[in-house]
C-alpha cells in the first residue's frame, strides 16, 4: 500500500524537472539570456548537434514543419540562429545556431553539469552516478516494453 505522505513518482520526477527549468532559466538570466521560452531548448540542442534543414529540424523535433518554422522565427528574432545555404542543395537552406546560440547552449550545458556536480557533492560520487543511470534507463530503455520512445516536449 503507497504512503499517503509519500509523493507519487510520476509527480516528484515532473517536480524535479520543473525545479531544474527553473534553476537553469535564472542561471542563464543571470548570463544575459532573459529572452528564452521552454520551447526554445530541443531545437537548439539538435542544432547544437549539427546544422538541419527546416524539415529536418521538425522531424528531430516531432513537429509539423509548421510548428518548427514557428520557433525557427523566434529563436531567429532573437539572433540565436542563422540561415546558410546547404552545400549539398542549392534550394535547401541550413539552419546553425549562431554566436550567441552556442554561447546560450553551452552555458545551459555548463548550468546542468554543475546541477550534477553538486548532487554528486550532496549524495556522493555513487549515488549520483545511479541517479544518473536510472534518469537514462527511464529516459532511453525503460523497464516496460512496447512503447517507442516518446520525445521530450519540453527542455528549457
Amino acid at each position: 500500500m503507497q504512503d499517503a505522505a509519500r509523493t507519487d513518482f510520476g509527480l516528484l520526477l515532473a517536480q524535479a524537472f520543473n525545479r531544474y527549468i527553473e534553476h537553469l532559466h535564472r542561471e542563464l538570466a543571470r548570463r544575459g539570456f532573459t529572452d528564452l521560452r521552454p520551447t526554445f531548448g530541443l531545437a537548439l540542442r539538435a542544432l547544437h548537434a549539427r546544422p538541419r534543414t527546416l524539415t529536418e529540424l521538425a522531424g528531430e523535433l516531432g513537429v509539423t514543419k509548421q510548428a518548427a518554422a514557428k520557433v525557427v522565427g523566434e529563436l531567429e528574432g532573437r539572433s540565436l540562429i542563422e540561415r546558410e545555404p546547404s552545400p549539398a542543395d542549392g534550394r535547401s537552406t541550413l539552419l546553425r545556431l549562431s554566436r550567441r546560440g552556442t554561447s546560450l547552449v553551452a552555458a545551459a550545458i555548463r548550468i546542468g553539469d554543475a546541477v550534477e556536480c553538486d548532487l554528486a557533492h550532496d549524495l556522493g560520487d555513487d549515488a549520483a552516478a545511479h541517479l544518473r543511470a536510472a534518469l537514462e534507463r527511464l529516459a532511453y530503455d525503460p523497464p516496460w516494453s512496447g512503447a517507442p520512445p516518446a520525445r521530450a516536449r519540453r527542455v528549457w
